[in-house]
């Protein structure tokens, strides 16, 4: 591999897609205690004919994009037909609303139904885009005939537009709610039938980074408007805020909302000490980025073309604390130093400049809130939440429960 090649591998924000990319990917459910793509893949499976409707939630950077990436490679592998949206790619995460979010899925059903050439008949959804385009005093285009096409031009207006998406917020409440509602049950019923047709079992939706949503989002999305969602006539996932997931906890059980946590790896026990297992997944996690075309069970005999010795590899995983998008930038900012091999010191001085910046930024409070993580029971807070994100606090668990660990609390 080039040193360019190198980066993009070890870019924390590189999915793995496992059609494409599957040299790149570790099974690491051993590691973290549960195989949770098993298990959303079994619930689908044993209910290919009624839809079913299960919410991913997790820290930012757990791995919940590749995971669900992985799932649909194995639901396609099984006779699905599958969807999947990253939402942050047609929309802005920040004002995002349920309109928006229902338009965005249209879209993409849609477009897969109109890419097989075939004559689509609705009835209920070119009412709702009409009433939206009236609205939004979107003059129809000769150039544009299709449902997906419209839907296209409307969603690009909202993002153009900050007003148009607050209106939309506002005038959901009224008629467009009932028009949505019942397109999309016409819709994802037409959509169902079609793949069915073609000998697919069923069609799987997967909509991933709802998990940057805001609390008061999540609330409108998942929460009040959570009967919404389950209106699809195909199975669908969602992705949600860690934060939130525990904030509507209470709803979602009394609503039977099938509600799914990625856990970390268990990297260590509560006494710090290494579990072997675990820390060999993070070894083939790095060595497989940087030896993606090495069978796995020979890149530990290669470790020296990528590291001066086996010692600095771990002292790398474990710097980590499991927390894989840390573990990467960790690993590209020594390539942005050195080709490989990695040496010990400059492992050390990249180690080193990352701790100053991320005490740099820490204040009194925060240390407070450290101690308090640190020394009480176990509590998901805001502020613990806000630690985490900021890689200060790091949240592990294992059989008997949840405890945080930091290498960021010192003595003022």
């Amino acid at each position: 591999m080039t040193n360019l090649e190198f980066l993009q591998a070890c870019n924390p924000s590189f999915s793995i897609c496992l059609q494409k990319e599957e040299n790149y990917y570790i099974d690491l459910a051993a590691a973290r205690g549960e195989n949770v793509v098993k298990r959303m893949r079994r619930a689908i499976a044993l209910s290919p004919n009624k839809p079913t409707y299960q919410l991913l939630s997790g820290q930012i950077g757990s791995g919940k994009s590749t995971e669900l990436l992985r799932l649909k490679f194995e639901l396609e592998q099984q006779g699905f037909a599958v969807i999947y949206c990253a939402v942050d790619q047609y929309l802005q995460i920040h004002d995002l609303g349920l309109a928006e979010l229902w338009l965005v899925i249209l879209k993409l059903i849609l477009q897969q139904l109109e890419s097989k050439g075939d004559s689509i008949s609705l009835t209920y959804l070119p009412n709702a885009i009409a009433e939206t385009e009236k609205w939004m005093r979107i003059i129809p285009s000769v150039n544009t005939s299709t449902s997906g096409q419209r839907l296209q031009r409307i969603l690009q207006t909202l993002q153009d537009n900050d007003q148009n998406r607050r209106q939309l917020h506002r005038h959901l409440e009224t008629r467009l709610t009932n028009l949505l509602i019942v397109a999309i049950e016409e819709v994802t019923g037409v959509a169902v039938d079609r793949v069915k047709q073609t000998g697919k079992k069923g069609l799987v939706i997967l909509v991933d980074n709802l998990d940057r949503l805001s609390i008061e989002q999540s609330d409108l999305i998942f929460g009040k408007g959570g009967k919404y969602l389950r209106q699809f006539q195909c199975h669908t996932i969602y992705t949600l805020p860690l934060k939130a997931s525990i904030h509507l906890s209470e709803q979602f059980q009394l609503k039977g909302t099938v509600l799914i946590t990625l856990p970390n790896l268990q990297l260590c026990d509560r006494n710090d000490v290494v579990k072997p297992e675990s820390l060999n997944l993070l070894r083939q996690v790095v060595l497989a980025r940087m030896l993606p075309n090495i069978a796995p069970e020979l890149r530990l005999e290669q470790v020296t073309n990528c590291f001066d010795r086996l010692e600095t590899l771990d002292r790398l995983c474990l710097a980590s604390h499991g927390h894989l998008p840390y573990l990467l930038s960790l690993l590209q900012g020594c390539l942005q130093s050195q080709d490989p091999p990695i040496y010990l010191d400059t492992l050390n001085r990249v180690l080193e400049s990352d701790r100053a910046t991320r005490l740099s930024t820490i204040s009194d409070r925060d240390r407070q809130a450290l101690q308090k993580s640190l020394t009480s029971d176990y509590a998901l807070t805001p502020e613990a939440l806000n630690l985490c994100r900021r890689l200060l606090l790091f949240d592990h668990h294992d059989d008997h429960g949840y405890w945080f660990s930091s290498s960021f609390v010192t003595n003022k």
